[in-house]
């Protein structure tokens, strides 16, 4: 398998660190201190490395240093089977994010061919009782992991859901303008829609294909939106429902409505509806599922980053997780305040103790 490694991190002018540099050499990284200090900002910074907007899901003006002037920048050198790759992301003075790889300008969907990085966070909690929106952009997230163009095609389609809405917003009526909107709703739609359902297929094949059923409950997963055979299909129910989308004001039928269904298995209850640990651990089992379904398909672990995962879940769970991670020799980015919860796993790691100084925030080796 070909592991993949963040070797060293530099930031500039990025959240809270004006000037942060890193070396890493370890598959488990843990950082400590107090709350509000820059920690998840680290995390943040290593998930801006792949396709999307990162675990805060934050617009590039929003990644500035807090109090200060300048650009933000991150400097990253992975190691990918003794092969290095050198990748630089920021904002340039156009307001844009700007993106090399190897010093040459890049699309990150380039970048996403190669890295492969998933995180948990403390908000991922209530996925299953919160908004389908939530639950579409988790699925999303897992989605651009195999299908690198996914990020575009949702972009199209969005900005198509758009202009198809508001030629219902100036109550226009030309048949053309309609169909050149909504032959690119049903083109990128039916991709982003197929795409979804072939990544939930292979998650839960993965989580069947298990050797032993480990820790964590198995689950079911569907779509709730109809499905298409065909970009041309998806067109016919566009034009067919013009008139009561125009009613509503709205475009009622697509990808943009449908939410991810999980069920525990065992139980044969709707996630929403379990007990709060259930719904962690079902969390949990769709999170092994696909950092495992990522290294069967590309012969290659995933970075892993655990936001606050001291506070995000008990000792148990915690265990069972990192045995279970334990298996694919991930590279594990990890943020909590008591470094000593691990000491007794022997596990090969590298600890950071972030604190204000007189020159601001620094991060020490602990």
């Amino acid at each position: 398998m070909d592991n993949q490694h963040l070797r060293t991190l530099t930031l500039r002018n990025f959240r809270s660190h004006e000037s942060l540099k890193l070396a890493f050499d370890s598959n488990f990284i843990f950082f400590s201190g107090p709350n509000g200090i820059g920690k998840t900002n680290i995390l943040e910074s290593i998930s801006l490395c792949s396709p999307g907007r990162g675990l805060r899901f934050a617009n590039v003006d929003e990644l500035k240093l807090i109090s200060g002037s300048g650009n933000w920048h991150i400097s990253a050198l992975f190691e990918i089977e003794k092969e290095f790759l050198e990748l630089e992301i920021g904002m340039g003075d156009n307001g844009k994010k700007l993106i090399r790889v190897d010093g040459k300008k890049r699309p990150l969907n380039y970048v996403g061919r190669v890295l492969k990085i998933i995180w948990l966070t403390p908000n991922m909690d209530r996925l299953w009782v919160g908004s389908s929106y939530e639950r579409r952009r988790f699925l999303d997230r897992i989605v651009m992991n195999f299908v690198p163009d996914h990020p575009k095609d949702c972009l199209t389609y969005d900005r198509a859901l758009r202009q198809r809405n508001q030629l219902f917003k100036d109550n226009q009526n030309d048949n053309a303008w309609f169909l050149a909107v909504e032959r690119q709703l049903a083109e990128n739609g039916f991709r982003i829609d197929l795409n979804r359902r072939k990544v939930i297929d292979l998650l839960l094949k993965t989580q069947k294909a298990k050797t032993d059923t480990g820790f964590f409950p198995y689950l079911e997963a569907s779509l709730t939106s109809e499905s298409f055979s065909n970009s041309d299909e998806f067109l016919e129910v566009l034009v067919k429902n013009r008139s009561k989308d125009k009613s509503s004001g709205r475009t009622l039928i697509g990808p943009h409505k449908s939410d991810l269904m999980v069920r525990h298995s065992a139980k044969n209850i709707d996630a929403k509806y379990c007990s709060t640990g259930e719904q962690k651990s079902l969390l949990l089992s769709l999170f092994i599922a696909n950092a495992l379904a990522i290294s069967s398909q590309f012969d290659q672990s995933p970075i892993i980053l655990l936001d606050e995962i001291l506070a995000h879940l008990d000792q148990k769970n915690l265990e069972n997780l990192f045995y279970e991670l334990e298996l694919i020799k991930a590279q594990i980015f990890a943020t909590g305040t008591d470094k000593n919860s691990f000491q007794n796993w022997n596990l090969k790691s590298q600890s950071f103790d972030l604190r204000l100084t007189n020159k601001g925030i620094r991060c020490f080796p602990s």
